[in-house]
């Protein structure tokens, strides 16, 4: 799937964050954490923003926040047909979110 762990992508703030977070749980793989960095920097490249300011949006508006999940479902379904697949994505970017404070549903919005 992915290669080796992005470093820019990794060293930013909320990622960092998510990293340490989830690590702590589940101490996952370097080849684990470069699918999700690799998961999470192309949704990052859809919507035009880097993590840090993703999080930022997301705590300070839940309108953009809603947006950004919008944005992932549309993102998740056009590159991972594949139902089971993109769920898990979306799971991806939904733990950098829960793992940034900014609390987020599976559906709370209408498409």
């Amino acid at each position: 799937m992915a290669g080796p762990v992005d470093s820019a992508l990794a060293s930013t703030e909320t990622v960092r964050r998510w990293m340490a977070s989830v690590d702590a749980m589940y101490h996952l793989s370097e080849r684990e954490w470069a699918d999700r960095l690799s998961v999470l920097g192309e949704w990052c490249r859809e919507v035009g923003d880097d993590p840090d300011r993703v999080i930022a949006s997301a705590r300070a508006s839940r309108d953009a926040k809603n947006e950004y999940m919008r944005s992932l479902k549309r993102f998740a379904r056009e590159r991972y047909p594949e139902s089971r697949s993109a769920h898990d994505v979306e799971n991806v970017v939904r733990s950098f979110f829960i793992h940034n404070g900014a609390r987020v549903f599976v559906r709370p919005y209408a498409d």
